[in-house]
């Protein structure tokens, strides 16, 4: 009997010298992962912010521009009759676009989305909160929004014929300084916001993750 609990307590603690040290290599493999991903995370949100830092920038550049463009079109508007807006564009005189000082084509910014749709692809977008993933959803939607409000008035100019009028054209420059400078300016605003609620949420991680 005594024979059988020694051999008993053995075969135990062997086993438990086993279990624990199954435990800690799963328990090391877990953290290894969690430092994995929080290191994809960090990572993925720093490319996110510059990416939003330099599309802030973009629309800065763009908006200054367009903001030039609506005060010297309005300064040049008043000499056009309105019995001069049905007449063909092509060959008038009353009114040139491109005389419009600092005139430098639409303008609008070109603004990247590469550093957002990463984060979805490879999936790291489903480790940060609900309300972070829909304030930069929110965001990256309203670029989009703006892109494809520049590109609609940027077909209008392509489309441009013989048939196009003087107030065609200054619909379009008018939109320019008007609704697109509007449009670059909520977004100027959204993207401060934002950058300033992920870098919060940068430096909480970073604290937690030295804990």
């Amino acid at each position: 009997m005594v024979l059988n609990i020694r051999t008993i307590s053995k075969y135990f603690i062997e086993f438990l010298i086993v279990a624990f040290g199954v435990y800690l290599g799963v328990y090391a493999g877990e953290k290894q992962s969690e430092k994995k991903t929080y290191e994809k995370k960090e990572k993925s949100l720093t490319f996110i912010i510059e990416e939003l830092e330099n599309n802030k920038a973009k629309l800065d550049s763009a908006y200054a521009y367009h903001q030039s463009i609506e005060l010297e079109f309005d300064a040049n508007r008043n000499k056009v009759k309105e019995s001069d807006y049905l007449k063909p564009y092509i060959g008038n005189t009353v009114f040139k676009h491109t005389e419009i000082k600092g005139w430098k084509g639409l303008g609008y910014a070109n603004l990247n989305d590469t550093a957002f749709e990463a984060a979805k692809i490879s999936g790291i977008i489903q480790e940060f909160d609900f309300e972070t993933v829909q304030a930069i959803s929110e965001v990256y939607n309203y670029q989009k929004e703006y892109a494809d409000f520049a590109n609609s008035l940027l077909q209008k100019i392509l489309n441009f014929d013989s048939s196009t009028t003087v107030v065609d054209i200054m619909s379009v420059i008018d939109q320019m300084g008007n609704d697109l400078k509007n449009f670059e300016f909520t977004l100027k605003e959204s993207i401060s916001n934002l950058v300033s609620q992920l870098k919060s949420e940068e430096n909480k991680e970073s604290i937690n993750s030295s804990k």
